[in-house]
Formats: C-alpha cells, structure tokens, sequence
C-alpha cells in the first residue's frame, strides 16, 4: 500500500512538472511573439556557397510588401548559438524591426564549413535585403564578441565602402569606433563587468578615455550615451555602458535599452514601444529547462520501481562505504580537491583545447578545455584516494573494491535507464523545437536538437565525459556518502563539483568589482570564464543526479553514465564545430 502510494506521488509529480515544462515554453513563446503581435520561424537557408544557414526570424505583423520595416541581423561570437540574441532580437522586433538571428557556419544548426571571416553573415544580409516586407534601404546590424568581426567582414564592398543599405552597425563587448571615413553609424557598448583587453586601458572603468574611441571623436574622454558626429550622413558614434558583463550583457536590461535605443536614433525610429518583456522569455525557458531535468530523475525513479530494473540496485553492503562527518581527513581532502579545482582551470582549459584540438575526431574546441579539467580532477582524485589510503588506517581496501564491481546484468540495465531517461528528455525538447521555435535553456546552458554531425559527435565525446565522471563518482561515493545525513551528502557532492568553477568566477568578476582590473587579459582566460560559468550551471543538477541515484540505488555507475549522456549531449548541442579539410 505505501509503495503504491509512493508511486500515485511521484507520478504526480511527473505530471506537474510536464505542466510545469509546457508553461515555461508558453511564456516564452508569448514573449518572443510579444502576445502574437510578432511571427517568429526557425529556418534553414541554402546560401550561395552550397552550405546550410541555420537562422531565427522575427516579423512583426505591421511589415508587409505595402509597409516594410526596417530590417536588423544579429550575429552572435565565439561559439555561441542564435539563442545568445533572441532577448534583444525579440525586444527589437516589438519595436517594429524585422530582426534576424543567425547561427554562424560551424555553430549551432548551420553547416560545419571552411572559416570565412563573416561565416554566413554576407548572405544572411543579402537575405534580408531580398525580403519583401524589409526597407532594403535601412538595415542595421549588431555584432556580440567575435561577432563583432563577422559583421564587418559582411558589411563591405569589394572597394572597401559600405554596402547599400547598411546604415547602422552596433558591437557588443568588442571592437572600437569606425573612422570617421566609414560612412555608418556606428555604436560600441562595453559592459562595467567586460573584458578591455585590446584596447590600451587596464581598467573598464577607464574604457571611455581608451584611444579606439576618443581619437575618433577629437575628445580626451567618451560620455557615455552621448553621440557624436553626423549621424544623418552616417557619421554618427555612440559609446554605452552598463552594470553588466560580456556575456551577461546578453540579458541585461542595460545592453538591450541600448540597442533598443542605437537602432531607433542610427537606422529608424521605431513603433513607440518603451517597456521591456524579455525577461519573460528568460524565465520561460528556464522553467521548462528545470522542470525537463527534474522530470528525468522523477521518470527514473519510476522506472527503477519495475522488475526489469532492480538489477540497477546494488544489494552488496559491503560495497557502501559510509563516510564520517567528523573525520579531519575527510575534510581535508575535501578542501584540497576544491583548491586544486579552482587553480587548474585557466591551465586545463586552455592546455586542453590546444591539446586536444590536434586530434582528427574531438571538434569542438570548448568542450575539449572543459573535458580536459574533468580528466585532471578525475586524475587528482585518484591521488587524493592513494593519500586517503595512506592517512586514514580504517579505510576497508576490500570495500574499496567491492564498491568499484559490478554485473553485466546490473550495467546493462543501467545503461538502458541511462537511455530512457535522456530520450525522453530529447522527445520533450523536439516538442518544444516544432510547437514553440524555443530550445529549453538556462543562460549560456540549452538544450538544442541534434543534427547527424552533432549526433555522429555526441557519441565521440559521450566516453570523454563517462571515463572521468565514472572516475570523480567513484570517488565522490566512497568518500562523501554519510547514511544519517542526506543534506550534508548531497552538499559535499554538490561542493565538490562546483566550488572549483564557483571559485574561479568570483576570483574573476571579484577582481573587476573591487580594483577595476580584469584578470580576463587574454584567450585562456576568456575561455576558463566561460567554461567555468557553464559548469557552475550544469553542476547544480548534475550534482543532485550523483547524490540522488546513488543513495537511492548504491549503484554510481547510474548516475556517471546518466550525467554522462546529459553532459555530452548539452556540450555538442551548439557550440563551434572545427572545420577539417
């Protein structure tokens, strides 16, 4: 009777988070077609060099053949996807712009493609141009971090003047002012919490006395907001700034004020619209995100309720190794491995990518830095093990073993639970992809369909995450796992993955807070930032995940190849694939 009672809730709970996932994505459907005032499609385009374009477009219903409307392309950086600009794009489309959103050639939905300086961009703007309901002669774009040069690679003729048409280009977190001789309006917004370098000043606090942009402008310092120049015959420059940081910008109510207000003074004025709503469209996408992961660990433990699973659990006493909350070891070596964590990372991930780059199979320059500090964590957990062994006479060296064994009945099935789970997951998010045109996504962090090439590289890095997950798990449920205290289990876990990416970031946003010096002065530190900030995301559930399963079946094989799969297949979801020849 009880189990059965077990199961009537859980099942319930399955059901409000399904109700939970579907209302997210209604938010944020209503948001981004601005309460069905705005058309929005998901489109592949067949560009003139033979190669897929994977684009956003947003159309509001006043831009038609008899009234078109200005048209703006949105180009995202380094490895970033379309979603990175849905915010402002949705905010500009309210406003009466017809506004594109495009996934760079090797990122996202578009092709893997040889790198050309724009990587579509040229022929999104051609695209654009060519639409009926577009004003071909008022077209804007804007460019985030390495968009900033995939836009100008776009924007020029043969003869270096700008294309017709173009009259307002705005860069985000990159670049400087245009000479004056170009003739576009041109803005630039850098935010309180940007990287600066490259620009000759060491504090952003100092950004608008940095020579990119006040010899421009023959002043000794930019206020910010102010323009200067002609701005009707496209001389016009503008410098913002907000309370924000480079990627965070992208969802800020600064940056997007800004760009709201670039466009409607530099290209044309827009519909009226003042209020903002895309935070509706963030907290949409976030609910749905949430509620699919926690909808995974509840059809789980569902699952785990049939005969055909119980093999999953792990019935040998012997193999727990119960951990004691007041052991000094324990907590010292707990302390030593968030260290570690922390002061590897701009190293790993940097060494990493280089590293790894020069294979012929591993392509996606990011996730090989994050794969590569797992394999460092996972290594320096094994030495912490060696050390545990050495200091702590009462470690049973047998259970050890027995916890480290397993049938291959019991991992079959927890390989086919593993499946289960993220199929699942994987059906919800092509629903939400067909119906809605919105990717499940917390930030930086989204759930894409996979295309063959992504899904040829979901089963390439799916054992470059499993050997160092099963390795850190391994080590995490021998180590941490206190019978009598679930919390405090699921804390150390939780701390221990987390903490070293936690760490790394407020070192980083800490150090701009307090002295107005960036640390982020070069690639390997642009990249740690990002893969850090992707990792104090992920390991939130991935966490819970190792925690939950483990307590619940002693099996930590379930939850490494359950985080495994969920990892790999949000790390090739959308970032930038490298072109091999």
């Amino acid at each position: 009777m009880e189990k059965m009672v077990k199961r009537e809730k859980s099942l319930l709970l399955f059901g409000i988070l399904l109700v939970v996932f579907f209302l997210g994505l209604i938010i944020a459907h209503g948001a981004e077609t601005s309460g069905g005032k705005v058309d929005v499609d998901r489109l592949l385009l067949s560009t003139d060099d033979n190669y897929t374009l994977s684009v956003k477009l947003w159309r509001p219903k006043t831009a038609t053949a008899k009234t078109p409307a200005p048209g703006i392309i949105l180009v995202p950086g380094g490895n970033a996807s379309l979603e990175y600009m849905s915010s402002t794009a949705l905010e500009l489309a309210r406003r009466g712009y017809v506004t594109m959103t495009i996934d760079p050639y090797t990122i996202g939905r578009s092709e893997v493609a040889p790198s050309t300086p724009n990587l579509g961009t040229t022929y999104a703007l051609n695209y654009l141009q060519a639409l009926d309901y577009v004003d071909a002669t008022k077209i804007g774009l804007g460019g985030w971090s390495a968009g900033v040069g995939r836009v100008s690679g776009a924007i020029y003729n043969a003869d270096k003047t700008i294309k017709n048409g173009v009259q307002a280009v705005l860069n985000i977190g990159a670049g400087a002012f245009f000479a004056l001789d170009v003739d576009v309006n041109q803005g630039t917004f850098i935010g309180r919490f940007d990287n600066t370098y490259g620009r000759g000043v060491d504090r952003q606090v100092d950004i608008n006395t940095a020579k990119a942009f006040i010899s421009v402008v023959g002043k000794d310092r930019v206020e910010f907001g102010t323009w200067y120049g002609d701005i009707a015959n496209g001389k016009g420059r503008v410098l913002y700034s907000g309370f924000t940081g480079h990627i965070l910008e992208l969802v800020s109510k600064s940056f997007i004020s800004s760009a709201c207000d670039f466009f409607d003074t530099a290209l044309a004025p827009g519909n009226g619209v003042d209020d903002f709503i895309f935070g509706w469209k963030e907290l949409g996408t976030i609910l749905a995100m949430a509620a699919l992961i926690a909808a995974i660990i509840i059809l789980c433990n569902l699952l785990l309720k049939l005969s055909f699973f119980a093999p999953v659990f792990n019935s040998n006493e012997k193999a727990v190794l119960k951990a004691d909350s007041k052991s000094w070891i324990m907590w010292a070596l707990f302390g030593v491995s968030i260290i570690f964590g922390a002061l590897i990372t701009k190293t790993a991930v940097y060494n990493g990518q280089m590293l790894l780059n020069k294979t012929k199979f591993l392509q996606i320059a990011n996730v090989n830095g994050f794969v590569f500090w797992l394999i460092c964590l996972a290594a320096f957990s094994v030495v912490l093990l060696v050390a545990r062994m050495l200091l702590d006479k009462s470690v049973d060296r047998s259970a050890l073993k027995a916890h480290l064994q397993i049938s291959s009945q019991s991992l079959g099935r927890t390989v086919v639970l593993s499946i289960a789970g993220i199929l699942f997951a994987y059906f919800m998010v092509s629903i939400a992809d067909q119906f809605f045109t919105i990717s499940p996504r917390i930030w930086k962090v989204q759930m894409n369909i996979l295309n063959p090439k992504r899904f040829a590289l979901f089963l390439i890095y799916l054992p470059c995450y499993l050997i160092p997950m099963l390795i850190i798990n391994y080590m995490q449920t021998s180590s941490y796992y206190i019978e009598v205290n679930k919390r405090l289990s699921t804390f150390l876990v939780w701390a221990a993955n987390t903490l070293p990416a936690l760490l790394f970031v407020i070192y980083v946003y800490g150090s701009i807070f307090t002295t107005g010096l960036t640390p982020i002065t070069n690639a390997a530190m642009s990249r740690a930032n990002g893969t850090m900030l992707d990792a104090v995301i992920l390991m939130i559930p991935i966490s819970f995940i190792a925690a939950h399963f483990y307590r619940k079946t002693k099996n930590f094989y379930l939850p490494a190849i359950l985080n495994s799969m969920l990892f790999a297949w949000l790390a090739v979801g959308t970032d930038l694939i490298t072109y091999l020849a």
